[in-house]
């Protein structure tokens, strides 16, 4: 019998692809749940979860999946165009492979039930069928039974809203209860922070994982892979018998294999040197001299972040802070493929078209504008971040805003800038006289209708101490000064509440002995890539849009009282 276990890579029937060694592993064991927690760079989508659900097609043809993600514009406009660039490294071709939101082709095979609609759907040659749902709009998967459930990004998804979800893995035990994927669960995201609101309950299913399993379900892949090879060699020999007795041997590995599978669980946390190979040692240099190492703890090893509440600048920062039902879906509805739709203003679930918008501006190296409204005296929303990182500058950024509100009825953008955007000002040079003539001016020169008023010009220095106090009461659930209470879109504004919850409080005492607090500015010395998610940039641009005096002279006689305990006021 042959034991040839190796193949010629340069043969003409051999096709190399590149995949890191973990997400070869997944593929090869084929788990039936499976929570993947990975740094940055490890293709959790592209690679893993697109292999996975490729598998899943071919092995429960004609199955129904929920794809589960925090919100559905987040499914259409990141998780489902990520899975089909997968595909699609992979030989799939849309039309061909794949549908997406539309009837399938003749030539397809049939899901084992006719869907009702093929709207928030894609659709695989095989008939099996990926049906998006979304935590806020739960009713895009309502009657229906799913062989398998599927979560990216899962830290934005709360468990109570999945445990309503998973009733649903039911039905058909007849045609795909043989498969260990019936009735399966995969989770994938990087670390989750829970200070930025972030969901971390997945973690605890790592004691449901059975290493004996996993160790004997890695030894059998790796000798079914070596009977693969064999019969591979056998074809290309023409020696017939033993092909059929290589193929004999594969059935009866392949049935363990299978028996293997059954209800197993494989967890993960890796870190980004997974990827290692592909990413290049100098990714790792740049990284460790460029970012700060409590940020490489958690985006690079996926080692969970432990700020203590009494170092945040931000410290009533909480999830009474962060909403998620951000999206109305009207425009979004009328399109047959979600991956046509234009995001706008449109879409945003909060917003009043039909009064101002209005921003704070920080400019500089990063310029970031953050845009918001009054809701009522009682609530003061942040809708919206936009920024740009060096070579785009203040034309960009405005061209960004113009297209993101052009549908906005009332055009007038009321802008709290930085004070030293006023640099200049005598001769025009100045960063928010050029930011007000890109937003009322496109880049013909032709009016865009929009109307910018300054609102600090005259503005004093805000200092990092009022910020504290104003912020303090504004992020608490209660606050005794009339103010309004600040909630933040966590979905469009990531790289805000992201940074925010990184932002570390100092506290400075002058020769007099008298204490006063600041924020940790070291954060915008990182490299350009990391200050959107990391810098104080974004942050400040915020401080602008709410430190203003119709809120800040409610605080007089305001006093920060200070303990002889570090970190805490």
């Amino acid at each position: 019998m042959s034991r040839k276990t190796k193949i010629d890579k340069k043969a003409d029937n051999v096709e190399l692809r590149y995949s890191n060694w973990l997400a070869t592993i997944i593929q090869m064991i084929k788990p039936k749940d499976l929570t993947f927690i990975g740094g940055r760079g490890t293709s959790k989508t592209t690679d893993i979860l697109a292999e996975r659900t490729m598998d899943i097609s071919y092995e429960m043809p004609g199955c129904y999946v929920a794809l589960s993600s925090d919100t559905y514009m987040n499914a259409a406009k990141n998780v489902m165009p990520s899975i089909i660039e997968g595909w699609e490294r992979n030989g799939w071709i849309e039309g061909i492979h794949f549908v997406v939101g539309e009837r399938p082709p003749k030539h397809f095979k049939k899901p084992y039930k006719s869907p009702i609609s093929f709207k928030h759907t894609m659709t695989t040659f095989t008939g099996t069928h990926f049906k998006l749902i979304s935590q806020d709009r739960p009713s895009t998967g309502a009657g229906d039974s799913y062989q398998h459930v599927i979560a990216d990004e899962v830290k934005y998804q709360a468990e109570k809203k999945i445990n309503k979800l998973v009733p649903a893995i039911r039905g058909k035990k007849e045609l795909f209860g043989k498969s260990p994927y019936y009735r399966g669960k995969t989770f994938t995201t990087d670390m989750p922070n829970p200070n930025h609101g972030e969901h971390d309950w997945f973690l605890k299913g790592e004691k449901n994982m059975d290493k004996k399993q996993i160790k004997m379900l890695v030894q059998t892949a790796f000798i079914l892979n070596d009977i693969e090879v064999e019969l591979l060699h056998a074809k290309k020999d023409g020696n017939k018998l033993e092909v059929q007795k290589i193929e004999k041997k594969k059935e009866r590995w392949a049935e363990r294999f299978r028996i293997i599978r059954t209800d197993s669980v494989f967890f993960h946390i890796a870190s980004s040197y997974v990827n290692a190979d592909i990413l290049s040692a100098g990714f790792f240099k740049d990284i460790l001299q460029s970012m700060d190492f409590k940020e490489v703890m958690t985006s690079i090893l996926s080692i969970s972040p432990k700020l203590e509440k009494g170092l945040m600048f931000y410290a009533n920062m909480g999830k009474h802070n962060l909403f998620r039902d951000s999206f109305i879906y009207k425009q979004l509805d009328k399109e047959i493929n979600p991956k046509t739709h234009e995001f706008s203003s449109l879409d945003l679930k909060h917003i009043n078209h039909n009064s101002p918008i209005e921003g704070g501006m920080d400019t500089g190296n990063m310029c970031s504008l953050v845009l918001g409204q009054p809701e009522s005296n009682k609530i003061y929303r942040i809708l919206k971040e936009l920024y740009t990182i060096p070579p785009a500058f203040l034309p960009v950024l405005a061209q960004k805003f113009r297209e993101y509100f052009k549908y906005h009825k009332r055009k007038e953008l009321i802008l709290y800038h930085d004070r030293a955007a006023n640099a200049y000002e005598s001769v025009g040079e100045d960063h928010a006289s050029k930011f007000k003539k890109a937003i009322e001016f496109d880049n013909d020169g032709n009016s865009t209708g929009w109307i910018v008023t300054l609102m600090n010009r005259n503005q004093a220095t805000i200092l990092q101490q009022k910020e504290y106090e104003l912020l303090l009461e504004m992020l608490n659930d209660f606050n005794r000064y009339n103010l309004p209470m600040l909630l933040i879109d966590a979905v469009n504004c990531p790289c805000l509440v992201n940074a925010m919850g990184k932002t570390i409080k100092i506290i400075k005492v002058d020769k007099n002995g008298k204490k006063t607090i600041h924020k940790d500015k070291s954060s915008e010395k990182l490299a350009l890539e990391l200050l959107p998610m990391n810098s104080t940039n974004l942050p400040d641009a915020m401080k602008y849009l709410l430190c203003r005096p119709e809120y800040t002279d409610l605080l007089k006689g305001y006093v920060v009282e200070f303990s002889g305990m570090p970190g805490i006021h």
